[in-house]
């Protein structure tokens, strides 16, 4: 049967919040098309210490849920990236296991996908169409703002949200980009939109709904040091590449006509 929409969801012991976010997956498909189920729910657990894997395993029964596990915590970045390889949709979303963007965002974020008008669409919580219900703290506001400033100027990346935990991709793509892709931290998606970027990909900012959920694990001050490092790896990543797909094209022979 083919698959229609994979929705992704990262989680490091987040046993508390999962299931409040996996309910309303399920009631989301419910209220859909008659077709709402030919879709796929994938939780991945990233080396989780609590009941995180037993809450998602619960649901197996009820919903067309996959669980990937694995013993140690390699960080949100690496868990997309398996959850995306195991996903099989001509639409693929990832989205965070504390639910602060809902899932109701899916179809409005789908739509230019499905009707070839993008190939990445990523939520925002800063662009003008945007419905922020419970703001994040004044300190993290203003991390998260000179962290986006620091990626337009490094990366070249005309985003305004670039850390928005809900992104849908075309299927085969998301597949393809997240193959290549090595940030296992947070500063997976700089990488995945700079490298968009680099393959003249289309790209779509669209606000969302969003609600600040209080137990984040991203630390404002250590992950926003590590983020800023890491987007200068992605920059010189980029530039190796290009160096070397120049060489290559310089040095390949040319073909003479017989």
């Amino acid at each position: 049967m083919r698959i229609k929409q994979s929705i992704v969801i990262p989680a490091f012991n987040e046993a508390r919040r999962l299931g409040t976010t996996l309910d309303t997956v399920m009631d989301y498909a419910r209220k859909g098309s008659k077709n709402a189920w030919v879709s796929e729910v994938i939780v991945v657990c990233d080396g989780c210490s609590d009941a995180t894997e037993r809450v998602a395993r619960g649901y197996t029964d009820r919903m067309p849920l996959r669980v990937v596990s694995y013993a140690d915590n390699r960080g949100k970045g690496h868990a997309v990236r398996q959850g995306i390889a195991a996903s099989k949709g001509d639409v693929v979303a990832f989205m965070d296991a504390d639910g602060a963007t809902p899932v109701s965002e899916l179809g409005r974020l789908s739509d230019p996908i499905i009707h070839g008008q993008a190939d990445i669409v990523i939520g925002s919580r800063r662009v003008k169409d945007a419905r922020v219900k419970v703001d994040q703290p004044v300190v993290r506001q203003l991390l998260g703002r000179a962290f986006a400033l620091h990626a337009q100027v490094v990366l070249g990346l005309n985003i305004q949200d670039t850390q928005c935990g809900f992104k849908v991709f075309k299927g085969p793509l998301a597949r393809a980009l997240f193959k290549d892709m090595q940030c296992d931290g947070f500063a997976f998606d700089l990488e995945i939109l700079a490298f968009a970027r680099e393959r003249h990909l289309r790209v779509l900012e669209r606000g969302v709904e969003w609600n600040e959920r209080s137990g984040s694990t991203v630390h404002p001050l250590r992950d926003g040091v590590r983020m800023l490092r890491a987007a200068w790896k992605i920059r010189s990543r980029l530039h190796a590449q290009r160096h070397s797909a120049a060489a290559e094209s310089q040095t390949a022979p040319l073909l003479s006509p017989e």
